[in-house]
């Protein structure tokens, strides 16, 4: 029997979801029906990308009949207790209940489960926000199946969800990792390679396009490693292993418009720096965090 597939990797933020998506709820009149049990609740998107917490610094989860009849909720799932969860946009409703914190700023303080949980709803309130008028009549939309479709009743266009996918490598060559600064990015903060996926493009091809346009390295192999969504706005960062021939490594060459400075680091090299606090990677939680420190520990 083959080896099952790992669904959760440890130290990325956001995956390792526990809730039932429960889709077949999302038909007909199941979705209200379940939002009028008592056990049924909601999970508040504030401005922006913000998520309200309880005082234990959870997801804050109010009960779906405490909010006004006519709110507009999407329906997330069940939680593995059965109780139904539902996402709301509170940005109009002012200061309301529990402390709003960003999500990005929580990537690293919340556990799996609630972290997927607070992905998912920023990413659902977050896509309807965009999407209220048609992008082809410019009508209002109108929302369907629970909060996971729209549907213009101008021109009859159906829109769903979206996610956008993007690669992130490390490309490494032997005992070396090519990483690189990118502009906006603190001084001292060095990353591995990323970039979104073009239209009539592969994953594979996207990590040796993006390799070559941004620092000239031609990559000879690809690996997946991991993904991690990631609602900044709506990416799926999709992680992989890029080897390089140790013996032609080549002289990366930073494209100017993406990147401030790339080159090659020994892996002693780099867990010195660290140490040393010379340099900084991304942070904990984030895919390129794992990419780079798993490989510094094999």
């Amino acid at each position: 029997m083959a080896d099952p597939v790992r669904l959760v990797t440890t130290g990325i933020a956001f995956a390792g979801g526990t809730l039932d998506r429960a889709a077949h709820l999302r038909a007909g009149d199941e979705a209200e029906r379940v939002r009028r049990l008592d056990t049924s609740r909601s999970v508040l998107v504030g401005p922006g990308q913000e998520v309200a917490l309880a005082p234990d610094q959870t997801l804050l989860r109010v009960p779906t009949g405490e909010l006004p009849a006519d709110a507009e909720l999407t329906f997330l799932g069940l939680e593995p207790s059965g109780a139904a969860l539902f996402a709301r946009d509170a940005a109009a409703d002012g200061p309301g209940e529990g402390q709003f914190a960003g999500l990005r700023a929580l990537a690293a303080e919340l556990d799996a489960a609630e972290g997927a949980l607070a992905a998912y709803a920023v990413g659902m309130v977050g896509w309807h926000r965009v999407n209220r008028y048609c992008g082809r009549s410019g009508d209002a939309t109108v929302v369907e199946a629970a909060g996971h479709r729209r549907r213009c009743p101008g021109c009859g266009l159906v829109v769903f969800p979206r996610t956008d996918p993007a690669v992130t490598m490390l490309l490494t060559a032997g005992e070396r990792c090519l990483l690189s600064r990118r502009h906006g990015a603190p001084e001292n903060r060095w990353s591995a390679l990323a970039g979104f996926v073009e239209p009539g493009e592969t994953l594979e091809e996207a990590v040796a396009r993006e390799a070559r346009e941004e620092t000239g390295i031609e990559v000879a192999t690809v690996e997946y490693v991991a993904a991690q969504p990631w609602p900044f706005p709506a990416a799926l960062m999709i992680g992989f292993w890029a080897s390089v021939d140790p013996d032609r490594p080549g002289v990366p060459e930073p494209q100017p418009e993406e990147l401030v400075d790339v080159r090659w680091w020994e892996r002693g090299e780099l867990h010195t720096a660290l140490a040393r606090g010379a340099v900084a990677i991304p942070p904990l939680g984030t895919i390129g965090n794992y990419l780079i420190m798993t490989w510094l520990r094999d």
